[in-house]
């Protein structure tokens, strides 16, 4: 078995030619032969006794070719990639063995391609640049959270002294229609639209305002060019609109008592503002530490150089797919369609944010390896342990689900980002 040739065919991913000498294809063959022999049965003689020339005439001369091939191919792969220097990075794929080949003289030529491991160099990650929301609390801030409490706690009050006017509650039938015919999803009865939401298609809410209860209208719209739906997408369409009740938000005013009913904790107006300012504090702390975090993993990443295979943006970005689809517990399809977003959109969103991972884990890593970064077998066992209790299974189980490997890439990847965000400047801004 030998390596014959590779060919570069994109960023560290290689097509290499690799051979099986025509004498170890043969002795693969009569040992492949001699095992399925033993499975069958040629009329004239007893079960696993029939000559072999009988049984190639009955079957084909290659009748046993695939079975000898498949025994063969891990160990010429593997030899074939040592000999020619490729670490791989996966599996070797497309595999790819001529068919007009005469394999009893001169053996068999096949060709793969694998993705190499990415070899990349990393120079500055020490002292970083690195800027960060500030995580002042200022007056405005509290102001607006009082804002949103009130309107948690507002009444809704029907009004029918004056037209619609946005921040209004609609209750409205709706009927949809395109060309003169109604389409799927454009009808609603009594549904409760917020106007100055968003909820509906640009222009619609806008020819809501204005309007008083009782009365049915039409709405002229365009659907959106980019919306999901291709028969609906950029077409004018017309809504037969009625206008049940109107509805406003009147809010409670801002005085010891609504602080009371607010919480339990608060007494008096002050007392409020001093509870919003620490979980406003508390909450800005821990928003700039991630914000901090994702800074220096992207800074860091900026900093990689080297060629990454796109076969690990590829994978990562179908696993990635997998995971949210799970998490989500429906059909890519019909998510698509609720947050009216493209296929091929959502792809690259996904995509792109794989990238990124892709990298920051290579960079990581590179940084582990340049400080010779080790986890300690008492560390190892640590980690395993506490995935044991986040999990609350059996540490045996973890063990067997989660090779060593992985857990010390993982460690070590953590003592990487520490150290690089401890030699971080950090600026507020």
């Amino acid at each position: 078995m030998s390596f014959v040739s590779k060919e570069k065919t994109a960023p560290a991913t290689w097509k290499v030619a690799a051979h099986i000498e025509a004498a170890d294809f043969r002795k693969q063959l009569d040992a492949t032969f001699a095992k399925e022999l033993l499975n069958i049965t040629l009329p004239g003689f007893r079960k696993g006794k029939a000559p072999r020339a009988m049984v190639e005439k009955r079957f084909g001369e290659n009748v046993f070719f695939d079975d000898a091939l498949e025994a063969l191919l891990p160990a010429a792969v593997e030899g074939a990639l040592e000999e020619a220097g490729i670490e791989p990075q996966f599996r070797a794929e497309d595999l790819d063995v001529p068919e007009d080949q005469d394999w009893k003289a001169n053996g068999v030529d096949f060709t793969f391609s694998v993705a190499a491991k990415p070899e990349v160099a990393l120079e500055n990650y020490k002292g970083l640049d690195v800027e960060v929301p500030a995580a002042a609390v200022t007056d405005a801030d509290i102001e607006g959270r009082i804002h949103e409490l009130q309107h948690r706690n507002a009444r809704k009050v029907e009004v029918e002294s004056r037209p619609a006017q946005n921040g209004d509650i609609a209750l409205i039938d709706f009927l949809g229609k395109l060309d003169g015919e109604p389409f799927d999803g454009g009808a609603g009865q009594n549904y409760e639209l917020n106007l100055g939401s968003g909820q509906f298609i640009p222009g619609f809410e806008e020819q809501v305002i204005g309007r008083a209860p009782g009365e049915s209208f039409e709405v002229n719209v365009s659907f959106p060019e980019e919306y999901h739906a291709e028969h609906l997408a950029g077409k004018p369409v017309v809504f037969e609109v009625t206008l049940h009740e109107l509805k406003a938000e009147e809010l409670p005013e801002v005085d010891d008592d609504f602080a009371q009913e607010v919480g339990e904790d608060y007494n008096t107006v002050e007392d409020l503002k001093a509870g919003i300012a620490q979980e406003l504090v508390e909450s800005k702390a821990k928003q700039s530490e991630e914000a901090f975090d994702r800074a220096v993993q992207d800074k860091l990443a900026e900093q990689l150089e080297g060629e990454i295979p796109p076969a690990m943006f590829d994978r990562r970005t179908q696993q990635n797919i997998e995971m949210f689809l799970e998490r989500i517990q429906m059909p890519l399809e019909q998510y698509l369609q609720i947050i009216g977003e493209d296929p091929a959109a959502f792809e690259a969103r996904m995509r792109e944010q794989s990238t990124a991972q892709v990298k920051i884990e290579l960079a990581l890593q590179e940084v582990a390896a340049l400080e010779g970064f080790e986890p300690s077998d008492e560390e190892v066992e640590a980690e395993y342990a506490r995935l044991a209790e986040q999990y609350k299974v059996p540490l045996a189980r973890v063990k067997y689900a989660v090779p060593e490997d992985d857990i010390v890439n993982d460690l070590n990847r953590n003592k990487a980002l520490e150290l690089v965000k401890g030699e971080a400047v950090k600026t507020e801004v």
